[in-house]
C-alpha cells in the first residue's frame, strides 16, 4: 500500500459549509433581513399594492416611493389584504397596531423595514428601521384573523421601548412589550430578523406578565385551527417581564427557529428566556444565553428554558451562562411536559448551591404521579459547577428520562434520581457517571471548552470554522453510540458508528480514523 498526497484543494475534496458570522455555526440569526423589496405603487384600490413610508415625508402622500407616507399606522389603515409596506429607515414613534386584543383584523399584511430613504435598496443592518413604542403600550401589536395559506410578515425592525398590552385577562394581561401577537383561526403569522430589545411587560416587577420581548398565541380551542406563529432570526435581547422575558408562546402551534435570546430578565419565579405552553412547538438552532429568573422573587426555575405543561421538541440550541436562583438554569420540564432534546449544548449556566442544569418535574407530590417525559438523543452537557456541589439533572414527582448518545462531563454532579419520586431513568450508550448499557466514564477531549467549543478532537478530522483539522488525540466519544442509531449525516469516514454529543449524527460530527485524512494546508491524502 502506498499514499499518493493529491494536489487538489479541500473544497474539492470534501464539502466544506460556509463560515456564518455567529459564535455557533450554523445557530442564531441567519441574516439581517428576509431579502425581499418591491418597487413602490402606492394604494390601490383594486390591485395589491406595496405602499411605501418614511419617517417625516410630507403629508398628503399616497405611498409611493415620491410621495410616501409618513407613519406605519397610516399605510396599514391604507392597506387591503395582502398589501405589501415597506418602511424606511428612521425612528417611528407609534405604536404599530393592526386589529385589537382578541378582535382579529382581516387583513393579512406584509411589514418590511430596513430600506434606504428613496426604496431603491434594502440592507436592514444599515438601514435600521426603528419602532419606539415610548413604553406605552407594545412596539408592535398583531391581531389576524387569517385563512389557511395566508401570512402577516413582520421583519427587518427594530423595536424598542414597548410596554405590554394592557394589565389584565380583558385587555392582555400586560404581555408582549416588543411584539403581542395572536392568530385567530388558520394561517401564520411570522416574525423575523428583528432586532428587539429594551422592551418589558406591565407590571413586570410584580405581576405574572409574559413576554417582554415578544408575547406569541394561536387560537386552540377548536382543533379545526391550524394557525402557527413562526419566530425566526430574531434577537431578542435585554427585555424584562415578570415570566419569559425573551419570548412566550401559548396556543397551538409555534416554531422558534435560529434566535438569539440573551440577557433577558424575569423577576418572578419561572422563565428567563424561553417559556413554552404551545401544544406543538418546534425550538431549533437557537442560542439562548445570558438570561435570568427570580431576579426579585429571589428564587425561580428555569432560566434558559421553560416547558410548562406542554409538548416541546428541543433540537440544535446552544444554552449558556444563563441563571436561575433554585434549580434548573437551563432547562425546566414543568407540569407533566412530553417533550424532546436531540443535538442540543448546554455548558456553564450558573446557579446557585445544589443548583441543577436540566430539572425535569411533574405535577402531584403526594403520592407522586404525572411526572413529565423526557427523551434525550446526543446532548452535550458539560461544565455545569454549582458551589457547594449537586446534580446536573434532577428528576421529581414520578417523571420518566430516556437519554442516548450524550456526554455528561465536568459538571457538579450526575442525575439526580430519589427512589421515592417513583420516577424512571433510562440512560445507555453515554458518557456519564451512571451504569447502563454503553456507558463509561473517560474524558471526550473537547476541542475547546474555555472557548466553547465542544466538538470533539480527532485524529481523523474535526470541523472548523476554516475547515477540517487533524488533532495528535482522538475521543473516546467517536463512534461509541447506540449501534442502532443512524449515523448517515455524518461525513466520512465516520465509523458506520454514531459519535456522541451535540453533534453525533450531523455534518459537524468529528470524523473516525479511515482510509484517508486531511492535511493542515488543506490537501486530502488517499490511502490506496
Amino acid at each position: 500500500m502506498s499514499a499518493q498526497r493529491t494536489a487538489i484543494g479541500i473544497a474539492l475534496a470534501f464539502t466544506i459549509l460556509p463560515a456564518i458570522a455567529s459564535d455557533y455555526l450554523g445557530k442564531g440569526p441567519d441574516g439581517h433581513d428576509n431579502g425581499a423589496a418591491h418597487a413602490c405603487t402606492g394604494t390601490q384600490p383594486s390591485q395589491a399594492a406595496v405602499i411605501c413610508v418614511r419617517a417625516g415625508a410630507a403629508s398628503g402622500g399616497n405611498g409611493a416611493a415620491s410621495t410616501p407616507l409618513s407613519t406605519i399606522n397610516a399605510a396599514i389603515a391604507a392597506a387591503k389584504a395582502g398589501d405589501i409596506v415597506q418602511v424606511a429607515a428612521g425612528t417611528y414613534l407609534e405604536n404599530v397596531a393592526l386589529g385589537a386584543f382578541n378582535a382579529g383584523s382581516g387583513k393579512h399584511l406584509t411589514l418590511l423595514g430596513g430600506f434606504n430613504a428613496d426604496f431603491s435598496a434594502r440592507d436592514a443592518s444599515q438601514y435600521i428601521t426603528t419602532i419606539n413604542g415610548g413604553d406605552l403600550a407594545p412596539a408592535v401589536a398583531l391581531h389576524v384573523q387569517m385563512a389557511a395559506g395566508e401570512r402577516t410578515t413582520l421583519d427587518g425592525f427594530t423595536l424598542t421601548h414597548g410596554r405590554g398590552l394592557g394589565n389584565d385577562w380583558s385587555d392582555g394581561r400586560g404581555a408582549g412589550g416588543g411584539v403581542h401577537a395572536q392568530v385567530f383561526g388558520h394561517g401564520e403569522i411570522v416574525i423575523s430578523h428583528n432586532v428587539i430589545h429594551a422592551n418589558r411587560t406591565a407590571s413586570h416587577t410584580a405581576g405574572d406578565t409574559r413576554g417582554g420581548g415578544i408575547h406569541a398565541e394561536t387560537e386552540a380551542w377548536d382543533p379545526a385551527f391550524t394557525g402557527v406563529v413562526r419566530i425566526e432570526d430574531n434577537t431578542v435581547r435585554d427585555n424584562l417581564a415578570g415570566k419569559g422575558a425573551g419570548i412566550n408562546i401559548i396556543g397551538r402551534e409555534a416554531v422558534v427557529l435560529r434566535n438569539l435570546i440573551q440577557d433577558n430578565t424575569s423577576h418572578g419565579d419561572h422563565g428567563g428566556g424561553l417559556y413554552v405552553s404551545t401544544r406543538i412547538p418546534q425550538v431549533r438552532d437557537n442560542v439562548i444565553r445570558g438570561n435570568v429568573v427570580g431576579a426579585t422573587a429571589g428564587y425561580g426555575w428555569g432560566g434558559g428554558i421553560i416547558v410548562a405543561g406542554a409538548g416541546a421538541d428541543l433540537q440544535g440550541n446552544v444554552i449558556t451562562d444563563n441563571h436561575a436562583p433554585s434549580i434548573g438554569s437551563g432547562v425546566f420540564w414543568d407540569e407533566a411536559a412530553v417533550g424532546t432534546m436531540k443535538n442540543d449544548l448546554i455548558f456553564k449556566n450558573r446557579c446557585a448551591s445544589g443548583g441543577v442544569a436540566i430539572y425535569i418535574d411533574g405535577q402531584q407530590e403526594t403520592p407522586p404521579q404525572g411526572g413529565s417525559v423526557v427523551e434525550i438523543e446526543n446532548l452535550t452537557l458539560a461544565d455545569h459547577l454549582c458551589p457547594g456541589g449537586g446534580t446536573v439533572i434532577e428528576l421529581e414527582r414520578g417523571s420518566t428520562l430516556s437519554m442516548r448518545n450524550s456526554i455528561l462531563w465536568n459538571n457538579s454532579g450526575g442525575i439526580g434520581n430519589e427512589a421515592f419520586w417513583n420516577n424512571t431513568l433510562d440512560m445507555a450508550w453515554s458518557i456519564a457517571q451512571e451504569p447502563g448499557i454503553g456507558n463509561f466514564h473517560a474524558d471526550p477531549l473537547f476541542a475547546n471548552a474555555d472557548a466553547g467549543d465542544y466538538h470533539l478532537r480527532s485524529g481523523g478530522g474535526r470541523f472548523t470554522p476554516t475547515g477540517w483539522v487533524i488533532d495528535a488525540v482522538h475521543s473516546p466519544a467517536i463512534d461509541a453510540g447506540d449501534p442502532a442509531s443512524d449515523p448517515s449525516q455524518e461525513t466520512e469516514p465516520n465509523g458506520a458508528h454514531i459519535n456522541l454529543g451535540a453533534y453525533g449524527n450531523t455534518v459537524q460530527a468529528s470524523r473516525s480514523v479511515g482510509n484517508s485524512a486531511i492535511f493542515a494546508d488543506g490537501f486530502e491524502e488517499t490511502m490506496f
